[in-house]
């Protein structure tokens, strides 16, 4: 009888641990035909869950205060993108805004099973459209932060409180929000700046490899 009950509970350990692969394996695809919604791309992809180390939880701690405690596991998320950039000219004549922003608030929230980051970010300086300095806008990102996970595209993590970056932008035409802009090319657009320096995404082209304000020459 012992030894019955034994196999029994060995079967149902199985059965579980297929059942938590099936899910995870659900839940990623989602992910990636989401991420569509936002940034256009291929459907192809690939995942990388890993738990965080105390390291990188220091360095999450440099991202926002409102990151800390969230660490927990890391869903990376790499496509081909609908739209590919070369070099900077190509941003510049395909944006709708080109500006240096502030972000003030950054709040992550799941659509349809897939988690999204709407940021307000304050326009410091426009260097391209019909916005004026010191206006707020809103920002939408596929990824951030949801129940002790963080979900990022090619290894980009979304804006956080009190980070500054220069922007190309476009209009978002979608169900998610409303009257709101996303990063051109989903990532490729985005560049964190300290008022000197300028860090690219990862995963963009050598032409948009910059490392200084002057590379981007928008003035």
């Amino acid at each position: 009888m012992n030894q019955d009950i034994s196999d029994k509970m060995k079967r149902n350990m199985i059965l579980r641990g297929r059942f938590l692969m099936i899910y995870k394996e659900m839940v990623t695809f989602v992910i990636i035909a989401a991420a569509v919604v936002v940034t256009g791309g291929h459907l192809y992809g690939s995942t990388d869950q890993t738990a965080y180390s105390q390291a990188h939880q220091r360095q999450e701690d440099d991202h926002g205060a409102e990151n800390k405690g969230k660490a927990g596991t890391a869903v990376n998320i790499s496509r081909d993108v609908h739209e590919s950039f070369t070099n900077i000219q190509q941003l510049k004549d395909s944006s709708d805004l080109i500006a240096e922003v502030e972000i003030e608030k950054s709040d992550s929230f799941p659509y349809k099973h897939v988690v999204f980051t709407l940021s307000e970010a304050k326009l410091l300086h426009v260097y391209k459209g019909e916005v004026q300095n010191d206006e707020t806008i809103k920002i939408l990102e596929t990824g951030g932060y949801k129940d002790g996970t963080e979900y990022t595209f090619e290894g980009n993590k979304v804006f956080t409180e009190k980070e500054t970056a220069i922007v190309f932008l476009e209009k978002y035409e979608g169900p998610i929000v409303d009257h709101a802009y996303v990063i051109k090319g989903g990532y490729q657009g985005k560049f964190v700046t300290d008022g000197h320096t300028v860090k690219p995404a990862n995963g963009v082209q050598k032409g948009l490899q910059v490392k200084t304000m002057e590379e981007l020459d928008l003035e």
